[in-house]
């Protein structure tokens, strides 16, 4: 029984870092987007790593690979609503 909690457990820190790095791309998505439209902005507040021509890349790059963890982060969330995982007090 218990091995089989510490298993849900460690399925449940695998969803969350898989939430995680999908809200970082997200982010990243979302600055890259507006340095493709305000390419002068974003470039002068990331000391010019990002300037347009590499804001379109990355954020042409990166869309599928957010969808990919996002999607896995909430299939682990539901798959473990339905095998009764409830998160216990203290987590």
């Amino acid at each position: 029984m218990f091995t089989r909690l510490k298993d849900k457990m460690g399925i449940r820190r695998i969803g969350r870092w898989f939430g995680w790095f999908a809200l970082l791309l997200i982010l990243l998505t979302l600055l890259t987007g507006y340095g493709i439209t305000q390419w002068k902005i974003v470039d002068t507040l990331t000391f010019g790593l990002l300037g347009k021509a590499a804001s379109q890349r990355w954020h042409e790059s990166v869309g599928l690979l957010t969808a990919l963890l996002l999607s896995l982060h909430v299939l682990i969330a539901v798959w473990l609503r339905t095998r009764g995982a409830r998160k216990e007090v203290g987590e």
